[in-house]
């Protein structure tokens, strides 16, 4: 029994210190997203909730850490309590990632931002003229229209100057042929890859550790009622 309760405390201390080192790569993620956004799109406004992202993961990085650490404590301590208190913190993590992750996913399926769907609109209102929100997008994302470059010529419209690399549309390579909506949809993807792949690792190793530190729990009490009972 001895050997299990000792074995169950340095798998537990081994899944805090991995949980550790999750949630201090949470928080270089989340200071990452902050620096990517480029001074043009927080001049524009056009950061897309990332700045809200990056917050959410710093601070929950912070929480992981902090968790992990007071996991540690509970287990240098051999307190029932404090286990328990480790074991139901570590499954609330858990569900928190999950959601945060669900609505990731969500976003990078189908979420347009205002602006670029309002663009989109105006592209085929044939009474609008110009569409500055939408050449905004086609510059910094290299995109055209909302599906290629060919909604322009659909409309007997030529393509801005804002569909072709450094607004240079006298050769034809130049012109930029996927659409926004693709390509914001690529953006958003290829921005929460590294989430979604660090937050599950961490659910794995949270679930992991809640299931131990239960085991722990349950053994040090039938430890305790032994020695009780042989005393």
């Amino acid at each position: 029994m001895y050997c299990t309760t000792r074995l169950l405390r340095y798998v537990l201390c081994v899944i805090s210190g991995i949980c550790a080192l999750g949630g201090c790569l949470l928080i270089w993620y989340g200071a990452w997203l902050l620096d990517s956004l480029s001074e043009e799109q927080r001049v524009l406004g056009m950061d897309h909730g990332e700045d809200l992202g990056a917050v959410l993961c710093i601070l929950l990085g912070t929480v992981i850490v902090v968790a992990s650490i007071f996991g540690s404590v509970a287990v240098a301590k051999d307190s029932r309590t404090l286990l328990i208190c480790y074991a139901v913190l570590l499954v609330f993590l858990l569900i928190v990632q999950i959601v945060l992750v669900s609505i990731s996913y969500a976003a990078s399926r189908d979420f347009l931002p205002d602006s670029l769907r309002q663009g989109l609109d105006d592209l085929w209102d044939l009474q609008h003229e110009g569409n500055s929100t939408l050449n905004t997008y086609e510059e910094w994302l290299h995109c055209c229209g909302r599906n290629n470059a060919e909604d322009y010529l659909h409309l007997d419209k030529l393509p801005p100057p804002s569909c072709c690399l450094n607004r240079d549309c006298t050769k034809h390579l130049n012109l930029f042929m996927t659409g926004c909506e693709v390509k914001f949809k690529e953006y958003v993807t290829n921005k929460t890859a590294n989430f979604h792949s660090l937050s599950w690792f961490l659910v794995i190793f949270e679930f992991a550790g809640s299931v131990t530190t239960c085991y722990l729990v349950d053994s040090i009490r039938n430890q305790r009622d032994r020695i009780r009972f042989y005393n």
